[in-house]
């Protein structure tokens, strides 16, 4: 119960990573509130955590909206009288919305991608922001970028755009926020199975080994073990720092099918 006593807010919280997050802060007793557009799911995650013993409720909110957003923040004070842990988790992912070559990406898919990743997290983290330095015992927010925020996807130019600027907007909110104790830092998801997951390319065509070191696809409870432990007191001396929960898919220079393998012998000897 490492956040027994917290109260965080979760974007994005009603399935997927964000969903896992939610049930595991709940889980180490925080009272959470999941903010998202789709009412009917994240109605059904806080039944989920309720049914665990934990504490949720749920605001329906589109973080591109200002006004939605800052209903969301009066909502949770109102509820909790306090706010501890912002994760900015919101956000398109891969699928129709997300993939379009630059030569023929229309305007409205780069505005709809900035609006929800850069202006929903300046919208969140500012609220968040302004309430945990005015309650005067810090706090932490937590961002999720993508490995198209280090290297390049192919047709997902506006994506990568947005998580190259979640990244550097992290390191500057950690130098800005520091003074008050708030800590900011950001989670870099790898491959991970997820419900809504949308294949690209001939991805489902490649096996998990071949490509990620570790040899699986990751699960959305594998980064809500990192945003635990930047939550949690556990990492009060961190923050501005890029965490990578990716397998080691992005440490790797060439893709393990086409690199040097180990001698099998090594397997006979050390076991697998």
């Amino acid at each position: 119960m490492i956040l027994q006593g917290k109260v965080a807010i979760v974007t994005g919280g009603a399935q997927g990573i964000g969903g896992a997050i939610a049930r595991r802060f709940a889980a180490e007793g925080a009272r959470v509130v999941i903010a998202d557009v789709a009412a009917a799911t994240a109605l059904e995650n806080v039944a989920r955590i309720e049914a665990a013993g934990g504490a949720a409720r749920f605001q329906e909110t589109d973080v591109a909206d200002e006004e939605q957003v800052e209903q969301l923040f009066q909502a949770t004070l109102g509820a909790y009288g306090r706010l501890d842990i912002l994760v900015n988790n919101a956000g398109i992912a891969h699928g129709p919305g997300a993939v379009r070559h630059f030569l023929e990406m229309p305007g409205e898919m780069w505005h709809r991608l900035m609006a929800i990743h850069l202006n929903g997290l300046f919208y969140c983290s500012q609220r968040a922001a302004r309430i945990m330095a005015r309650q005067g015992d810090g706090g932490a927010i937590i961002n999720m970028s993508s490995g198209g925020g280090t290297r390049a996807h192919r047709q997902m130019v506006a994506y990568d755009a947005t998580k190259g600027g979640i990244e550097a907007a992290t390191r500057a909110l950690a130098l800005d926020l520091a003074p008050w104790g708030i800590r900011v830092n950001v989670i870099v998801p790898g491959a991970i199975a997820v419900e809504q997951r949308t294949p690209v390319g001939k991805e489902s065509a490649v096996a998990p080994e071949d490509v990620i070191p570790l040899g699986r696809l990751g699960t959305p409870d594998d980064v809500a073990g990192a945003a635990l432990y930047l939550a949690s007191a556990d990492a009060a001396y961190v923050t501005g720092h890029t965490l990578f929960v990716d397998g080691g898919l992005t440490a790797q220079l060439r893709v393990p099918a086409v690199d040097a393998r180990p001698d099998p012998g090594l397997f006979e000897r050390y076991g697998r």
